[in-house]
């Protein structure tokens, strides 16, 4: 028995010491992968592949120290810029691709090396699956990163400007601004839509943008604006020397006719152009308000649904109930019925349609109202955008951007203006809306305005000044507290270029008693003079007040 039972006793230690054995390698060779698939190189030199192995982790070392001194002794603002840099892009994109295509070689070559030899299938798959997820949580970001990369090169590329007769001649893109202490964007809504003929852009805001604090100054202008010159060194100045003034509808002589109208008027202007209608609007708006207007951004209202919807909403304080998919009947000084409200109340998270509802909605209002409701969502979108929202919804912002934004920023200066948007959100934000006490502090109306004054109010408006204790806040006439007041002699409320043509008509409603169908009372004493009530001897209707303040 025991000379039976010494060699079969010996053979089952012999093969519980070699299944111990092959356990042991195979629990070594799946740690080694694991962390080699992590950190290129260290599989390698276990598995005896030292003078590669070392190579590898040396360049790996060297790169992440690279990559984190970059990144810690440049400035954030510099970085983010390069996101508007399409050769840098390029670059970026392609070392994300290399370097994802090396780590996955280098993950399958430590997996090889690593791998004992006679190993059973199921345990080989076993391997693998630890390379693929070991080295996805690497490679997948590299990828998405890529991705992003690439869908930002293409954006900018997009939606960067043409040739244009009103940009002005940048000297040296890596200092813009040095000639530029204030820099004038114009924004405009585009109401571009099924059934519309041709462009009409019923938002015009100029954002002046102070280019060494980023403090901001929005300025709403009246659609209605007439007979406004053109600057002199335009050439519609010499072919409307009296002003844009004509014959037949005032709607086509108004200032947001003008991307339309001049073009077709004045072809030879324009030729080789990429958005005559923009350079039309911009000499139009500098001739309104005597300054120079840099560049243009235009906005699809329609596509600005998605924008919104990309960021994921927006934050507004609602004043009143807002109607919903409503509009003015011609002639009839009523709506039709609204299919719903925005509802009053503060901090209101507002998606996509009601965001542009609340920024379009005249019914029961008037375009100065809404001229102040379209700053403050400019504002929220402003305080909305962040580098973690952008990263977690890039694709939807970047698809949104590419259908619904047109410029004439030329590709070069991208980088700039995205590192003087940062400075925009840290500095100040101020609203001024040229409403009816706007005009009527200078003794006009917005369908007629003197010029000159004007342009010497603006310019005081703009230039830096020191703090004025004695002025009180600007008057919110404009904002959506208030009920408006009448039509001022010139305007057209009912004009069919309303922008809200478009909108779905419904059943009629009649104007409450005392009011008409904007909701203005029909006594209001003051809604062709100026008005003389308690307020206006606290406020200053032609000073700009912090957005916040009105919104």
């Amino acid at each position: 028995m025991s000379r039976a039972g010494g060699p079969r006793g010996s053979r089952r230690a012999r093969l519980e010491s070699r299944r111990h054995e092959r356990t042991q390698r195979y629990g070594r060779f799946i740690r080694w992968t694991a962390v080699g698939s992590l950190i290129p190189g260290v599989g390698l030199i276990a598995a005896g592949k030292r003078r590669i192995g070392t190579f590898l982790l040396v360049m790996f070392i060297l790169a992440m120290f690279g990559v984190g001194a970059v990144v810690a002794l440049t400035p954030s603002g510099r970085l983010l810029s390069y996101s508007g840099d399409r050769q840098m892009l390029l670059v970026i994109g392609v070392a994300l691709v290399t370097a994802a295509i090396i780590w996955l070689i280098v993950a399958l070559a430590t997996h090889r090396a690593l791998e004992p030899i006679g190993l059973p299938a199921g345990k080989r798959l076993g391997g693998a699956l630890v390379v693929v997820v070991i080295a996805s949580l690497v490679v997948a970001p590299m990828s998405l990163g890529a991705r992003n990369v690439f869908t930002q090169r293409d954006v900018i590329g997009a939606i960067s400007g043409g040739h244009s007769n009103t940009t002005p001649d940048i000297k040296d893109s890596s200092d813009p601004w040095a000639d530029i202490p204030q820099l004038n964007l114009l924004l405009l809504g585009s109401d571009a839509g099924d059934g519309r003929d041709g462009i009409r852009p019923d938002t015009l805001i100029v954002a002046s943008i102070d280019t060494h604090s980023g403090d901001t100054t929005m300025i709403s202008v009246p659609r209605n604006l007439r007979s406004f010159p053109f600057p002199d060194d335009s050439p519609l100045a010499e072919r409307y020397p009296n002003g844009f003034r004509g014959e037949g509808d005032a709607g086509e002589w108004m200032i947001n006719a003008t991307y339309r109208n001049i073009p077709a008027l004045q072809p030879d202007v324009f030729e080789g152009v990429e958005n005559p209608g923009a350079d039309a609007t911009k000499w139009a708006v500098e001739g309104a308000l005597g300054i120079d207007i840099d560049y243009f951004v235009m906005v699809n209202l329609d596509g600005f649904m998605a924008l919104v919807d990309a960021l994921g909403g927006v934050t507004l304080d609602v004043p009143r109930d807002i109607p919903i998919g409503n509009k003015e009947i011609p002639g009839t000084g009523g709506c039709t019925q609204a299919r719903g409200y925005i509802h009053a109340g503060d901090a209101q998270r507002l998606n996509g349609s009601q965001a542009l509802w609340f920024a379009r909605s005249r019914c029961g209002s008037d375009d100065y109202d809404r001229m102040a409701r379209q700053q403050c969502v400019l504002g929220a979108i402003v305080d909305e955008i962040d580098p973690r929202t952008v990263l977690v919804k890039y694709q939807e912002l970047a698809s949104a951007t590419v259908d619904i934004i047109q410029t004439d920023v030329p590709e070069e200066l991208f980088p700039a203006l995205i590192e003087l948007a940062i400075q925009v959100q840290r500095g100040t934000l101020e609203s001024l809306t040229l409403d009816r006490d706007f005009f009527n502090s200078m003794g006009a109306t917005s369908a007629d305005p003197n010029y000159d004054i004007l342009h010497t109010r603006i310019g005081e408006i703009l230039a830096p000044s020191e703090p004025d204790d004695e002025s009180g806040p600007a008057d919110d006439s404009g904002s959506a507290d208030d009920p408006p007041a009448d039509s001022e002699p010139g305007e057209n409320p009912d004009d069919p270029t309303d922008d809200t043509a478009d909108e779905p008509a419904g059943d009629t409603y009649e104007a409450a008693p005392g009011t008409s169908g904007n909701g203005v009372t029909d006594d209001d004493p003051g809604a062709d003079t100026p008005s003389d009530d308690a307020d206006n001897d606290e406020v200053a209707p032609d000073q700009p007040v912090e957005t916040d303040d009105v919104c």
